[in-house]
């Protein structure tokens, strides 16, 4: 079994993913809606559990030995589902001027905020726990959150 670190950094690549995909859409001349739709519901599916996972075991990780940042986690998180929310809102509209110019505008800062805030966390956060706690802690902690 993997460990929590293991399985989160899967979704980071999974997001990743995603992402190349929503950035060959962005990139066409006409929006392809239908694919736009499957993409874009799998980033969210993906994202969606994958910030269930970390808002339960960040604040364990940071109770037991973690100095983080778990409140700007938590603020990026946040920030991220404004911009996932008006690119939503855009594609309920029906509007391609409308999807585009969503895209353009929250798409572009949505992708570069979410590589960040991945990296930050494989790089740095992730790294940290890994030193720190022993694999059985790992799976521990894991098993607690589930």
């Amino acid at each position: 079994m993997q460990n929590p670190i293991e399985t989160l950094e899967q979704e980071h690549e999974d997001i990743e993913r995603e992402l190349i995909e929503l950035e060959e859409i962005m990139q066409s001349e006409e929006v392809n809606y239908p694919n736009l739709i499957h993409v874009f519901n799998g980033l969210c599916k993906i994202w969606d559990e994958h910030e269930k996972k970390e808002e339960k075991i960040f604040p364990v990780l940071k109770k037991e030995k973690i100095k983080m940042p778990v409140y700007t986690m938590m603020c990026e998180h946040k920030d991220l589902r404004g911009h996932r929310k008006a690119i939503l809102e855009s594609m309920n509209s029906g509007s391609e001027i409308k999807i585009k110019k969503a895209l353009e505008e929250h798409g572009k800062i949505m992708i570069t905020k979410l590589r960040k805030h991945i990296n930050d966390e494989d790089e740095v956060l992730y790294r940290i726990v890994l030193d720190e706690f022993t694999p059985e802690e790992l799976k521990q902690i894991w098993d607690s959150v589930k």
